[in-house]
């Protein structure tokens, strides 16, 4: 097999048959992400930024807004693989809107709006975004842009939304895995700070919305896990919650040694923030996705 067919195979293929994760590019994407959130930390540090929950507050938006455009390429289909494009099926809904942008095939699905492409163009934008405004001196600016960018794509999905009993549960989920996290963690002697308790929500909501998705929903559209680790614990136990039951502990024993470490506060922050992305973004894209039938 040669480089080609290599990438062709284990990367290209993967994102163009829909067909999910292998374990070849999982140990790659993780390796080259955690690369790069090394290079990131050294770079902010050169650059004085101060890793606290301001800074935190800062990058999350970024995070639900690669969930949210996640969900909107969900929603535009895929007429090729037979995946019902929603913004022409409903070309009228918000007074024509959806028929532009599903004529303009801006969302349309592909390397750079699937996964994990559209998380590396909004992790390139993130990065970037940081070091720009803040040469500027314009950071409070940061997050109301970031915001108004994540509305205009929820009022997208807006019409589509339509499975609240299900959103509630896997919400109910994701409070409920976080208050034993408290709960256990000051039984650890920790006083949970709500970045702390963020960590266990964001990996609740992913673990909740996975089980809700894959075994609970009924709304016409047919989920599977994508994802090689969590895929083999719901072939294992047998079931999805599992998955989340593990999602909820291992999250609160990642706080754990985490505060347990001698690392400065900041690097302690900062590994904090990444547990807390690689939990709420696909608890977030999930969710969304599941509330909007897409």
């Amino acid at each position: 097999m040669d480089i080609g067919e290599f990438i062709r195979n284990y990367f290209i293929n993967p994102v163009n048959d829909r067909s999910g994760y292998n374990i070849v590019n999982t140990a790659i994407y993780a390796f080259i992400a955690l690369a790069f959130a090394f290079i990131f930390l050294r770079i902010l540090k050169r650059e004085k930024f101060k890793i606290d929950a301001k800074f935190m507050l800062r990058v999350i938006p970024f995070v639900i807004l690669g969930s949210t455009v996640r969900v909107v390429t969900d929603a535009a289909g895929d007429v090729a693989a037979g995946i019902p494009n929603h913004f022409l099926a409903n070309s009228s809904y918000l007074l024509g809107l959806y028929g532009v942008v599903g004529a303009s095939h801006l969302y349309d699905y592909g390397l750079l709006t699937a996964t994990p492409g559209i998380y590396i163009m909004i992790g390139s934008l993130t990065f970037l975004s940081l070091l720009l405004f803040n040469r500027m001196k314009k950071m409070e600016l940061l997050p109301k842009i970031v915001g108004v960018l994540i509305l205009l794509h929820l009022a997208l999905l807006l019409p589509l939304m339509r499975n609240w009993s299900y959103l509630l549960l896997v919400i109910v989920l994701a409070i409920a895995g976080m208050l034993l996290g408290k709960f256990i963690l000051q039984r650890m002697k920790l006083k949970p700070s709500l970045t702390q308790q963020m960590v266990v929500l964001s990996h609740s909501l992913d673990g909740a919305a996975s089980y809700v998705a894959i075994e609970l929903f009924n709304g016409g559209n047919t989920y599977f896990e994508q994802h090689v680790f969590s895929n083999a614990l719901g072939v294992f136990f047998g079931s999805m919650f599992a998955f989340y039951v593990i999602k909820v502990l291992f999250s609160i024993l990642a706080v754990y040694l985490v505060e347990s470490s001698n690392d400065s506060r900041e690097d302690r922050n900062y590994v904090l923030l990444l547990l807390i992305i690689f939990g709420l973004a696909p608890g977030i894209r999930d969710s969304l996705r599941l509330l909007a039938g897409v």
